[in-house]
């Protein structure tokens, strides 16, 4: 069979916020505050400490270091990893989020994910059904 016609995984959305409380799974709209996880090149640089993770060279038309990184978790298909210093009010140059295109199984996902939650202390935001998920409960949603 040839290369191109294998299927291709099915890319997942995951976002790693600080919710400070996290928002219930109720839908209650509830005021939260998000905390920062640090300055960009804090953030790089300690992402960086992951096994397997490299950084993703930028094109020269896109933006500057100043606003952004990108690196990629080379396991199995992979994971691409967008963090960007936010530009103005209230915390210009802090990373509040660390955006994530996943092409591997959510069980391989949640490795990074823990090392993540251990290093920021962020919990996971799965984009499609909008709902942030704590590690045990992410596991558990794995089980279940």
């Amino acid at each position: 069979m040839s290369e191109h016609l294998q299927p291709q995984p099915d890319i997942t959305r995951f976002s790693f916020w600080k919710p400070e409380p996290i928002p219930p799974k109720n839908a209650t709209i509830v005021p939260i505050e998000l905390l920062s996880l640090g300055r960009l090149a804090d953030v790089a640089e300690r992402l960086m400490e992951v096994p397997k993770m490299a950084k993703v060279q930028q094109p020269p038309w896109e933006a500057s270091a100043e606003t952004g990184v990108n690196l990629v978790w080379e396991v199995e298909q992979g994971v691409i990893l967008q963090i960007k210093a936010e530009q103005g009010p209230p915390k210009p140059g802090e990373v509040l989020t660390v955006t994530a295109k996943a092409a591997v199984p959510e069980k391989v996902f949640y490795r990074l994910y823990v090392q993540i939650f251990e290093q920021f202390g962020a919990t996971v935001l799965d984009e499609k059904s909008h709902q942030f998920f704590t590690p045990k409960e992410f596991r558990t949603k794995l089980a279940g």
